[in-house]
């Protein structure tokens, strides 16, 4: 909880050099792949930020819905927390595109029948993503969002997402 709101305070202090402040909320489909094997939690993120001249600082606070499987192991995003630098194009017609770097925290909860790998798992280190939105008619500072990203991928472990959410800007 302390790192969220230290990534909540951080976010707060950019606001006095921001020209927009934003919120986000994405259903998140995780895929957690180890050794060639993929499980696929469900999960919710919530998305905070601050812009200025198409440049934002942004903070994630991703937490799972439901569990997955391999092989009998439960496999659950406990919770995800990132920290991005996201350069955001022009809106052409509507769409726009957002290019993330940045940090990210992931804490995955492993359980499983006792001969098996079982405990908590903390994967931290370089993030990026890719989103493409589009205004919506009609609700003023409203956007659609589809993304990927990257939130860890060293050695036989990888965790991506792709995500649909909307936005608002205040």
């Amino acid at each position: 909880m302390e790192k969220i709101l230290s990534l909540l305070l951080l976010c707060a202090s950019f606001q006095s050099f921001a020209d927009t402040a934003y919120i986000g909320v994405d259903y998140v489909l995780p895929e957690i792949t180890i050794n060639n094997e993929d499980t696929e939690p469900k999960a919710a993120a919530l998305r905070l930020g601050v812009s200025n001249n198409n440049m934002a600082f942004e903070a994630q606070y991703l937490t799972s819905l439901s569990t997955d499987n391999i092989y009998n192991i439960e496999f659950d995003i406990e919770e995800s927390v990132a920290l991005f630098f996201v350069m955001q194009s022009d809106v052409v017609n509507g769409f726009g595109l957002d290019v993330s770097l940045g940090y990210a925290q992931t804490n995955i909860a492993v359980a499983g029948p006792e001969e098996t790998i079982n405990g908590d798992f903390q994967y931290k280190g370089f993030a990026w993503g890719l989103a493409i939105h589009q205004d919506i008619p009609y609700i003023d500072n409203t956007q659609i969002r589809l993304g990927y990203q990257s939130l860890y991928n060293k050695g036989d472990i990888e965790i991506t997402a792709i995500s649909l959410g909307f936005t608002y800007q205040f």
